[in-house]
């Protein structure tokens, strides 16, 4: 196996050599899998942060897909937030063009926003569709309504909830022709699938409630694998595993926190001269209020008001105030955040915050939780396996915003008409 690795830990280091290729696709196909072109599984991973491939778990399904094909780390997008960064993935695109932003105040609104799934540019099923190309999505949300919906069966979308184990139950039913639930209703997909998206929030969720290197994370590593050599074994039996390409990645990476540091900041701008406030997802701030601070996991976005708005040397004063708060890794202005191709809607500073500190009042419940919104969490495997991929050839710094383009390259269409990522053609059989 080849790696390309730019783990914090080393991921992988001393791995074997690259396996044989997978052999030709047989002669027999099941009438119900019979299609033109090979079958596309993208696998959505939520919160795989890059360190969990440092052999704290055995991985033996996730890593037999990267013997046969490649494994190295894929840089997201900032900030590091779920929504966006799928968005990105599907797009093709940097937030800065998507408009897709979570934990920031708008202003015109009054109001704190959380996530969305709002995008200003088109998506990999609203791009693929009218090209012919059969969708299935086991509860990749980022495309609901986007080209796909419940009780579609040319662009199916389900969402069963639960773990994993339910995620991949929906997937080879689509696989398979069964009927599966989509929205309460019974629906079965017109033909297999031509691109299989399956999602699992396990890490992400498991990580938030325990943080990143909490024992029972093993845990939810093993049963992730389990159920993607499940998922493994159902393409085999199908006799589709000589014609199907895999990707799987994430959106984030998984940081933790214990220690709070919103009453420090809090302090600092009001000793600046501010009248401070932090408010979460759906708060408004006090009338007289004129700095707006919202929490956005290890970001903050800092939003000066009214007249403070555009003023230089107030906005220099908020930055000297944060700059000295024990916690904050980095200030970034709007020169910082264009650079970073961040959204616009971001504050006229954003903060980073360095582990363990997280803007709020007290620590976690659980006493320690996972984080990610910075740089620090951008970091995810990206493992290319199968048809398509050329064994050992790990792609050259894959970003995010590379993976619709590659993957339209793969299934061989256009990808989306915004995209400005590029097509990972080295580690590509085309």
């Amino acid at each position: 196996m080849s790696t390309t690795s730019l783990s914090r830990r080393g991921v992988l280091a001393g791995a074997g050599a690259v396996a044989a290729a997978l052999a030709s696709p047989l002669d027999a196909v099941p009438a119900y899998a019979a299609a033109k072109r090979g079958l596309l599984i993208f696998v959505a991973l939520d919160g795989f942060d890059i360190d969990y491939l440092d052999g704290r778990a055995p991985m033996p399904n996730l890593m037999s897909l990267a013997r046969l094909g490649s494994v190295t780390t894929n840089t997201g997008v900032m900030a590091s937030i779920t929504n966006q960064s799928w968005t990105a993935i599907s797009c093709g695109a940097n937030p800065d063009r998507t408009r897709n932003a979570a934990y920031y105040y708008d202003e015109t609104a009054g109001v704190a926003r959380g996530q969305s799934r709002d995008s200003a540019v088109e998506g990999l099923a609203q791009a693929w569709r009218p090209q012919g190309i059969q969708i299935g999505s086991a509860q990749w949300f980022i495309l609901q309504d986007k080209g796909i919906a419940y009780g579609d069966p040319d662009g199916l979308y389900t969402q069963p909830g639960g773990r994993i184990s339910a995620r991949v139950d929906d997937a080879i039913a689509m696989l398979t022709g069964q009927p599966v639930n989509s929205g309460g209703t019974m629906v079965t997909i017109t033909r297999r699938p031509d691109f299989l998206a399956v999602y699992s929030s396990d890490l992400d969720g498991d990580g938030h409630s325990f943080g990143p290197d909490d024992p029972r994370m093993l845990d939810t590593m093993r049963e992730t694998d389990v159920e993607l050599g499940r998922l493994i074994r159902t393409v085999k039996d199908l006799d589709l595993f000589g014609r199907t390409t895999w990707v799987v990645t994430g959106d984030h990476g998984m940081t933790g926190w214990n220690t709070p540091m919103a009453a420090q900041a809090v302090a600092a701008l009001a000793t600046a001269g501010f009248t401070p406030e932090v408010i979460g997802s759906g708060g408004r701030p006090s009338p007289e209020t004129d700095v707006v601070l919202v929490s956005g996991g290890s970001i903050a976005s800092v939003h000066l008001l009214g007249a403070l708005a555009t003023d230089a040397a107030a906005i220099d004063r908020a930055h000297a105030a944060l700059a000295d708060v024990e916690g904050v890794a980095t200030v970034l202005t709007k020169t910082d955040q264009a650079a970073l191709r961040m959204a616009p809607q971001y504050g006229q500073l954003v903060l980073e915050l360095a582990a363990p500190y997280a803007l709020s009042f007290s620590p976690p419940a659980e006493g320690f939780d996972g984080r990610h919104g910075s740089r620090a969490e951008t970091k995810v495997p990206l493992i290319l396996s199968g048809h398509r991929i050329r064994p050992g050839r790990p792609p050259q710094n894959p970003r995010h915003v590379d993976l619709a383009a590659t993957m339209s390259a793969i299934l061989g269409i256009d990808p989306p008409a915004q995209s400005e990522g590029r097509v990972l053609r080295e580690s590509l059989l085309l």
